[in-house]
């Protein structure tokens, strides 16, 4: 049986699967083509910012490097993370960004482990009493 649009009485092919038949043709009604609500676009441009030594990953290859353990596996593995990042920053949803930001803090952590911090008041004294324990 054919069926014809309640809006403009054209045509409507014959149904295929099982959903409620339509009632409107696809002129009248076109189809719902929804993009995912989690998805958050942050930029209107497509194209990919230009790096200004400001971005994600600069700020931790800096960090990395003056500290001596940018080219360690654990080094490499938090610019792989920070990379992806920031280049995912428009297609990420926001679990999805939080999660590798936690992964991205906890991989910095692990390279930065080994790495000496600067000297507090407190090891200035442990140095101080283990010269005079030497010279005494």
């Amino acid at each position: 049986m054919d069926r014809s649009c309640a809006q403009c009485g054209a045509r409507i092919p014959p149904q295929q699967g099982s959903a409620r038949p339509r009632k409107f043709c696809v002129t009248c009604r076109p189809s719902r083509n929804r993009g995912n609500p989690r998805v958050i676009p942050m930029s209107e441009s497509s194209e990919k910012p230009k790096s200004t030594g400001s971005g994600v990953a600069d700020s931790y290859r800096r960090r990395l490097d003056s500290a001596g353990v940018l080219d360690t596996p654990e080094g490499s593995h938090v610019m792989l993370l920070a990379s992806l990042l920031e280049d995912g920053m428009g297609s990420h949803t926001a679990a999805g960004a939080a999660s590798l930001s936690r992964e991205l803090r906890a991989a910095m952590e692990s390279a930065l482990r080994d790495v000496p911090g600067e000297p507090d008041v407190v090891d200035e004294l442990e140095e101080r009493r283990r010269q005079k324990a030497a010279g005494a």
